[in-house]
């Protein structure tokens, strides 16, 4: 969680983000809580909401689990220069743009 969830996300918050039902979201709290990885606090802004928050551990997971991911982008993108990276993100970004219009022209399409 970035600084806006420093203090927490509300269970709407998060199914919200996930794009999930509350429901479904109360329960992995509920299971992220009973491994010490989240805990639930009460919201200062309503006293009637609880958040969750995050835990040290719940952040040294999340941790471990990019540093795989993290080792393996540095491998692949190894000898590159900050220049190539450059063009890369940005001929990347091009093309995933091309690919969101192709999509919205051929689902316009269908819906004639």
């Amino acid at each position: 969680m970035g600084a806006a969830g420093d203090d927490g996300l509300s269970i709407g918050e998060l199914a919200q983000s996930a794009g999930v039902s509350s429901r479904n979201v109360t329960g992995l709290v509920d299971t992220l809580e009973k491994d010490g990885l989240v805990r639930r606090v009460q919201d200062p802004r309503d006293r009637r909401s609880v958040l969750a928050r995050i835990t040290p551990d719940g952040r040294a997971w999340i941790e471990a689990f990019r540093k795989p991911s993290q080792l393996a982008m540095a491998a692949i993108f190894r000898g590159f220069s900050p220049e190539e990276l450059t063009s890369l993100r940005h001929l990347c970004l091009r093309l995933a743009d091309n690919q969101q219009r192709l999509a919205e022209h051929l689902s316009a399409q269908e819906a004639r």
